[in-house]
């Protein structure tokens, strides 16, 4: 397993409004630079499958690897000979939130992946988790 990138933020927002937020794979372009669409092939659950579109990129095959109802999701990116999983995470801090999302790669090309895409990668999810606070803490009521 190869780290790519990690980022981590706080929020005055509860852990189960980023969560649904990551599992709402529909409205990830609201808050997503990075990207197009995600779209599902049946209803969300482990192992369910879809389809991801990268801004600029192809269309790309993805599973549901995790879901942790109001604190995880993530999903594994299937690539030419290997596998990048992205998972997103919100933990109570406070009144609160710890937010991580961290992005690895697997497989036999996982480290010819992260030399090409290990830095887009980072800067895409710290711009995301950004912008995902700050949609959401301008949405949601304060505590």
């Amino acid at each position: 397993m190869i780290e790519v990138a990690r980022v981590s933020a706080e929020s005055r927002v509860a852990p189960a409004f980023f969560y649904a937020r990551w599992s709402d794979l529909a409205t990830h372009h609201e808050w997503s630079a990075s990207m197009e669409y995600l779209r599902l092939h049946e209803p969300l659950a482990v192992g369910a499958t879809g389809v991801s579109k990268a801004k600029g990129g192809t269309p790309t095959p993805f599973v549901v690897t995790t879901l942790e109802p109001g604190v995880a999701y993530a999903d594994m990116t299937l690539l030419r000979g290997a596998r990048l999983t992205v998972h997103h995470e919100a933990r109570p801090r406070g009144t609160g939130s710890r937010l991580v999302v961290h992005a690895y790669l697997q497989g036999r090309r996982a480290r010819r992946w992260a030399r090409e895409m290990g830095d887009d990668v980072q800067r895409s999810l710290e711009i995301d988790l950004a912008q995902l606070v700050a949609l959401t803490e301008r949405t949601v009521p304060a505590p």
